[in-house]
């Protein structure tokens, strides 16, 4: 009798978790986030190289497909880039008026597309800020893309 006192006089006395345990318990996620969080940053700046490169091929595809519209046929055959920085996007033709028909073709697609601004800022292998071009030469019988820097030729999904 004098025990089964003795063990209630002890359950009541127990108020929590020990110093020890919750220890335990933060040394535990502290290891968990050290192990995750280096993978999780490296899957958000793969999701921003996605972004910018989606954007990119999406203005070289409104480029390509206003100049294979018969009725567009105000966009001259020139070699054209469309660049993605971190101040926005533009794209440049050999004169002022192919630059022009660059930008309606662009904008006729896409909307507001001077402001795309580069999401990724780890395009050089050095891990450093770099611009993202694709260069779009425009032919009478189709069209030929490259991509600056290389690398960002993986992310388009297209070859030359």
């Amino acid at each position: 009798m004098n025990m089964l006192k003795w063990l209630n006089n002890k359950k009541k006395d127990n108020k929590g978790f020990s110093l020890v345990e919750l220890i335990i318990v933060v040394a535990i996620m502290a290891i968990l986030v050290g192990l995750l969080a280096p993978q999780y940053i490296k899957y958000v700046e793969k999701s921003r190289k996605s972004a910018d490169a989606s954007n990119l091929s999406e203005m070289v595809n409104a480029l390509q497909v206003y100049a294979g519209d018969s009725d567009a046929d105000d966009l001259p055959y020139d070699e054209y880039t469309i660049t993605i920085d971190k101040d926005g996007s533009s794209v440049e033709g050999k004169d002022a008026t192919n630059t022009a028909a660059a930008k309606k073709a662009i904008e006729s697609a896409t909307t507001d597309f001077i402001n795309i601004k580069l999401k990724s800022k780890k395009w050089k292998d050095d891990g450093t800020y770099s611009a993202i071009t694709a260069k779009v030469k425009i032919e009478e019988n189709g069209s030929e893309v490259s991509y600056t820097p290389g690398k960002l030729q993986d992310f388009v999904g297209n070859k030359k």
